[in-house]
């Protein structure tokens, strides 16, 4: 699941306020990330977009990856097994206390933290592969919903950064979190796949969140339903 220090049950994205039971270990400067996790995110820094063949290689393709993030920063990938039950690991369930129907289509998911130069998360990422297009672009829709419905006494939205050079399919959130933290929330989708971003700082989050579209938009038709 992300990393989830942000909202009540962003059980995949992590950010400022709440706890979660299964946050991927921290990686500190210097600490070697198991072998799983560096394999995985070194798969992912050379996957080719258009190579993708399916919606499983296609989610690899656009996780982040450390090119997405400033100089000097890096990525730590947290994969899970090819036969991994997603049952019991919710990507955007939770999210304001929403249910989101749209998680029993999910078939794979690529969880990957972006860390700064000192080793400290910063941004917390999700790319999500669904069994079909429509869940996809329902995922899109059940997020506006449950943003719409978070406790005004604790979100308080703000104008975000611009849509310009994300997928066609996106939504921008930015809010303050009760005790002032700033998060900015990307999600864009194509075709059966979906990527959420969620990080503190609006101009990476953004920066991060074009580059990933550029790859969303290198990949085949025929690969994600399009």
């Amino acid at each position: 699941m992300l990393r989830r220090v942000l909202i009540t049950a962003l059980v995949v994205l992590s950010l400022a306020g709440c706890s979660s039971t299964e946050e991927p270990a921290a990686v500190s400067p210097g600490t070697a990330e198991p072998t799983a996790a560096g394999d995985a995110a070194a798969a992912a820094a050379t996957a080719d977009p258009a190579a993708a063949q399916d919606p499983a290689q296609a989610a690899v393709a656009i996780a982040l990856r450390a090119a997405d993030l400033p100089a000097g920063w890096s990525v730590q990938a947290n994969p899970l097994p090819a036969d991994a039950d997603l049952a019991g690991n919710p990507s955007l369930t939770g999210i304001c206390g929403q249910t989101f129907a749209s998680e029993a289509q999910r078939t794979s998911k690529q969880p990957v933290v972006g860390l700064d130069d000192a080793g400290t998360p910063q941004l917390s990422s999700e790319a999500i592969a669904y069994a079909s297009p429509a869940a996809a672009e329902a995922a899109v829709q059940e997020l506006v919903q449950a943003f719409s419905r978070c406790p005004e006494d604790q979100y308080t939205f703000e104008p975000g950064p611009s849509a310009e050079g994300l997928a066609p399919t996106s939504v921008v959130f930015q809010y303050r979190l009760a005790d002032g933290t700033t998060q900015v929330v990307i999600a864009q989708a194509t075709g059966q796949l979906l990527s959420v971003l969620i990080g503190e700082d609006p101009a990476i989050t953004a920066a991060a969140g074009r580059s990933i579209a550029t790859r969303m938009a290198a990949l085949p038709a025929a690969a994600v339903g399009g």
